[in-house]
Formats: C-alpha cells, sequence, structure tokens
C-alpha cells in the first residue's frame, strides 16, 4: 500500500539527511582546522618560532615540540589569532623566558655602568730644600741604596733605588745641591765609600740629573749593622749665594 511504502522510506531518508548534515559539519570543522592552521603557521613564523607542532581540534589549539625557550611565545602567537578559543602545550618544557607585549623575548637588563677608575693620584714634587730632603729619607728608607759586599757594584735593588732618586732630582731647582756620601763597615777601605759615592753620582748624571748638583764625598764609617755598611745616603744643601 502506499501509505506503507511512504513509512518505510521516510527512516531511510532522515538517515539520509543526518548523514549530509553530519558531513557538512565535519567539512565545514575541517575547513576551519585548517585555516586555524595554516594562520598558526604564520603567526609563529612572524615572531621567528620554529620547530614545533600546532594541532586544531575545532577552534581548540594543542602545541607541542616547541623548545622550552620559545614555548610561551608560541603560545602567545597563537592566542592572537582570531577564531581561537583555547591553547595547550603539551610535552616538558622549561620554565620560559619573560615575554614582551610585542611576543618577542625581552632583552635582559642592561650592566649597570662600570664606575670610573680611581684618579691616580700623584705627589707634587718638592720645591725647596726640606721638601726634598723629606723626598729623599722617604725613598731611601724604602728601597735603600746598596752595594754587593766589598764592591761598589749596586744590588739590583740599590739600582732600582738610585733611578728613583734620580727621578725626582731631575729638574731640581738650581739652588740646591745634593751631596751623597758612601758608607762601610768600620775598618774597611777608606777608599771604598768614596768609590760607592761616586758610583751613585754617575748613575745620576747619566739619568738627567745636572752634573753641578750632585756630588760625592768622604767615607763615613758605620757598624755594617744589617747592611747599613754598604749603602750611601743623600743630603741636601742649599748652594751659598755670591
Amino acid at each position: 500500500m502506499p501509505g506503507t511504502r511512504w513509512s518505510r522510506l521516510l527512516p531511510t531518508a532522515l538517515l539520509v539527511t543526518l548523514a549530509l548534515t553530519v558531513i557538512s559539519v565535519c567539512s565545514a570543522s575541517d575547513d576551519i582546522e585548517a585555516e586555524l592552521t595554516a594562520r598558526a603557521k604564520n603567526a609563529l613564523a612572524d615572531v621567528g618560532v620554529y620547530g614545533g607542532q600546532v594541532s586544531f581540534s575545532g577552534r581548540d589549539a594543542n602545541l607541542s615540540g616547541f623548545p622550552p625557550n620559545q614555548a610561551a611565545q608560541a603560545m602567545d602567537a597563537i592566542q592572537r589569532i582570531d577564531g581561537v578559543r583555547t591553547v595547550e602545550i603539551s610535552g616538558d618544557t622549561a620554565p620560559p623566558a619573560p615575554v614582551t607585549t610585542s611576543g618577542e623575548p625581552s632583552s635582559p637588563p642592561p650592566s649597570p655602568p662600570s664606575p670610573p677608575p680611581s684618579p691616580t693620584t700623584t705627589s707634587a714634587k718638592p720645591t725647596d730644600k726640606a721638601g726634598f730632603q723629606a723626598e729623599i729619607d722617604r725613598l731611601l728608607t724604602a728601597t735603600p741604596i746598596t752595594f754587593e759586599p766589598d764592591t761598589i757594584e749596586l744590588t739590583a735593588d740599590g739600582e732600582r733605588g738610585a733611578l728613583e732618586i734620580a727621578k725626582l732630582l731631575t729638574d731640581a731647582p738650581r739652588e740646591l745641591r745634593f751631596r751623597i756620601t758612601g758608607q762601610v763597615a768600620t775598618g774597611s777601605d777608606r777608599k771604598l765609600a768614596l768609590n760607592r759615592a761616586k758610583t751613585v753620582e754617575r748613575l745620576l748624571e747619566r739619568s738627567g740629573v745636572k752634573r753641578d748638583q750632585a756630588y760625592s764625598t768622604e767615607r763615613k764609617n758605620s757598624n755594617g749593622a744589617s747592611g747599613e755598611g754598604r749603602r750611601v745616603d743623600i743630603t741636601v744643601e742649599q748652594r751659598t749665594q755670591r
């Protein structure tokens, strides 16, 4: 009968309609996912993030395989895409690097400027007799002008001390003279002290001290304690006005 035939065909029609609807919905969903996937790739490329995977279930994104230092940047880029509902990331990721509002890693704070070097303090060269004598005494105390035993040969420290004195006496005022007195232990060769003084006199002249300002004198005996009998002393004198 006709009514029976239609009643049999009706469920079939409904099933076909339902199937077409499902196919249409799935097709639309596939289109959305494909579009969002393409937009996601472009968004990641714009911020320079590569190496991971982005998949969509409808409008929900899932990120995987991104380096730990780029995970947060990738999430931020995907969240900015219109139409994306949620973003999740899977896999082991370390704490993400700080991200600026532009989606790019923030630069580390600049290092504080280094403090300026401390100025080197140099004492002014003395200008009078007392000032020169005080500075000479200080230098000789720090580095005595000493000699090898029973010789006129300066020790390494003795030569260094003599050169420091030469720097001080160069360009000294013309009214000052510098008397160099050699020392030997009591009972030593009388000429040794004078020859030691002459050794220092010649070194000072070679180093720029004026010839008529530094001169050597006779010996001076010492008890020789702690090597004091193998050195010279320097005394500042004022020229006699004529």
